[in-house]
């Protein structure tokens, strides 16, 4: 499989519409942003490592937690300092992702690991579940 940069590009894109939607109600958007704050620059991170032959910090903690956490750490952060966070973060992967070679492995957390095109494709999957939820008509009602 080939490394898709399109599929990351506008798999991101799709994210940063739904997100921004006026019909999204601010709590689920505050909610949602402050989530992908922690994740996207910590792909973004772990990416950039990898292509520098760095050991990449993995995180160890479990989804709850940083998903919990990820709400303290970033809510007194404006909205569009975390849409500009997210937009440098997917700029750093667009960057060092094709400088990865394919049959190196990128982690994702402790105990799991992708080749490049691998870790595109749960990037895209990851970005793709949260703009299907929050495009969801029934939620808007």
């Amino acid at each position: 499989m080939a490394l898709d940069l399109s599929a990351l590009r506008s798999g991101f894109d799709g994210y940063v519409r739904a997100v921004l939607d006026p019909g999204l109600s601010g709590e689920e958007r505050r909610t949602d942003l402050k989530h992908m704050r922690f994740w996207y620059p910590y792909y973004a991170d772990v990416v950039t490592d990898v292509a520098e032959l760095r050991k990449p910090r993995v995180e160890k903690r479990t989804l709850k937690v940083i998903n919990s956490q990820s709400q303290i750490d970033y809510e007194p952060y404006a909205n569009d300092q975390i849409v500009a966070d997210l937009k440098a973060a997917q700029e750093a992967i667009l960057l060092n992702l094709p400088r990865v070679p394919p049959d190196r492995y990128i982690p994702y957390k402790k105990g799991s690991r992708y080749l490049p095109d691998e870790y595109a494709a749960v990037l895209v999957a990851h970005l793709r579940m949260h703009w299907e939820y929050l495009e969801n008509p029934a939620r808007k009602k």
